[in-house]
């Protein structure tokens, strides 16, 4: 039994057709995909600004925990800055004579991260005082015992979305939720 010629060349290749239709399938593929990147493109500075804010708040319970002594964060939603830093704390130390002197130990800062360009921070809690030094700056405290202040926060980039940020005060742990309702 032998083939034909004629029938072995129709089971050689590929139409023109279906290489057409598979070259749609793919254009049509691509294009979902470059229209996907482009949404994770722009999004990224959000998800970075949200992801710099959860590094420092870990960081700064860890230490708390690690070193036995209070952390700060700051939060200046003016400066569209973040700065972790050891707390000032009193300190008993040796004068020359052998008295023990309290002395305050200066914050040391640890780490810093900044807002990128148009990602904006709003802080919700704790309410600011009126009385305060400097507009829009609240300081977090983080505990050895592993618990924080309270923080209710949204981090917000226009025409791309809105997270909320709640630190929970009993756990010192940063909740991230999509959205302004939390939902």
């Amino acid at each position: 039994m032998s083939r034909s010629p004629n029938n072995s060349r129709r089971n050689a290749g590929f139409t023109l057709v279906e290489i057409m239709v598979v070259m749609a399938i793919m254009g049509v593929l691509l294009g979902l995909a470059l229209m996907n990147f482009h949404a994770i493109n722009q999004k990224a500075p959000l998800e970075q600004a949200v992801s710099d804010l959860e590094g420092l708040c870990r960081r700064a319970r860890t230490e708390a925990i690690v070193k036995s002594r209070p952390m700060d964060l700051t939060l200046d939603s003016e400066g569209r800055r973040f700065e972790l830093a050891t707390a000032p704390h009193a300190q008993n130390a040796p004068d020359p004579d052998g008295l023990l002197i309290a002395t305050v130990q200066e914050a040391v800062t640890l780490d810093q991260a900044a807002l990128p360009t148009g990602v904006e921070f709003e802080i919700v809690l704790p309410e600011e005082s009126p009385d305060s030094e400097t507009p829009g700056v609240v300081v977090i405290r983080f505990y050895p015992n592993g618990t924080a202040e309270p923080l209710e926060a949204l981090m917000i980039m226009s025409g791309e979305g809105v997270y909320t940020l709640v630190l929970d005060p009993v756990t010192g742990r940063l909740n991230v939720r999509d959205g302004e309702d939390g939902l």
